[in-house]
C-alpha cells in the first residue's frame, strides 16, 4: 500500500510534520465541550499541567473558572511536580507520555479529565492501565478538530479523531460513553 495512503487511514497527514516536541494546542471548542459537559461549579479550581500557549487556559477562564497553569516550557514539569491546591486537573497531553499523565493524575486522587486519541485505549500495550484506572467516562468528540488552527497555511483538513478522558476516584467503576457535539452543532 502506498506510504501516503496508509497514513491517512490511520490518522495521520503525510503532509504535515508531527510537532517535535509534541505539542497541539487545543481548539477552544474541544475545551468549551468538555466543560459543558462537566458542568463544574465556578468555584471549581483547575489545573492545566500542559499549558503550552495558553490555549486550554483562556477557554477556561472565559467559562469563569480558576486556573493553575503549568507547563515543561516553564520549567515545571508535571510528572515530579507537585500537586497544587486544585479541584481538577485538565489537560491535551503530550501523546509520547499520556500514559505516564495517567498514572501521575491518579496518584493526585483528583478527579481530571485528559484529551487522548479516539483509538488510545485499542492497544494490548494500555490495558492493564485501563483496568487499573477505569476513566469515569469516555467522550468522543463528533467532529474531527483542527490542532493545526494556528497554522497561517489552511491547506489540511483536520484527520483525527480525538476523545476525553474523564476520571473520578476511585477508579473501578462501570465507564460510561458519551459523544460530546461542538456548540452550534445542531
Amino acid at each position: 500500500m502506498e506510504t501516503r495512503t496508509a497514513t491517512q487511514i490511520i490518522g495521520g497527514n503525510p503532509n504535515q510534520k508531527r510537532s517535535e516536541t509534541d505539542f497541539y494546542p487545543t481548539p477552544p471548542e474541544v475545551t468549551e465541550a468538555l466543560l459543558e459537559f462537566l458542568g463544574l461549579p465556578k468555584s471549581t479550581v483547575i489545573w492545566e499541567p500542559a499549558c503550552g500557549e495558553m490555549d486550554m487556559v483562556s477557554v477556561v477562564e472565559s467559562a469563569g473558572y480558576s486556573v493553575i497553569a503549568t507547563d515543561l516550557k516553564y520549567g515545571q514539569d508535571f510528572l515530579t511536580e507537585a500537586l497544587p491546591d486544585c479541584d481538577w486537573i485538565i489537560t491535551n497531553p503530550p501523546f509520547s507520555v499520556s500514559d505516564k499523565f495517567i498514572e501521575r493524575c491518579a496518584e493526585h486522587g483528583k478527579p481530571f479529565a485528559l484529551l487522548l486519541k479516539s483509538q488510545y485505549w485499542h492497544a494490548k500495550k494500555r490495558y492493564d492501565l485501563y483496568m487499573k484506572y477505569k476513566p469515569t467516562a469516555v467522550c468522543p468528540l463528533t467532529w474531527r478538530p483542527d490542532f493545526l488552527f494556528k497554522k497561517k497555511d489552511k491547506r489540511h483538513a483536520p484527520l483525527m479523531d480525538v476523545m476525553w478522558c474523564i476520571w473520578q476516584p476511585p477508579y473501578f467503576h462501570n465507564t460510561i460513553y458519551y459523544p460530546l457535539r461542538r456548540r452550534n452543532d445542531d
